[in-house]
């Protein structure tokens, strides 16, 4: 489920509920213009987190794939006797 776009948007949700309960316990919340700058700028802190997993899982991927052609490549080479 962490993969799929339903995943993603129950995660999104449970953050942004997480944000109004920690907001309203500590106090942060006192008005509706602070809580909304609260809840945009937490709403652009999880895309931009997202985002910022996506994108090293991807380079991981990458990497990983370009290391076992290297190591198939290498072994490929290689003169058996």
């Amino acid at each position: 489920m962490d993969g799929g776009i339903i995943g993603k948007i129950i995660y999104f949700w449970a953050f942004m509920i997480g944000v109004i309960i920690f907001g309203k316990l500590f106090g942060f919340m006192d008005d509706t213009k602070t809580t909304i700058i609260i809840l945009v700028a937490a709403a652009l802190v999880f895309i931009v987190w997202t985002l910022g997993r996506s994108l090293a899982a991807r380079r991981r991927e990458e990497q990983e794939w370009a290391a076992m052609q290297a190591k198939a490549a290498k072994k490929g080479g290689k003169k058996r006797r």
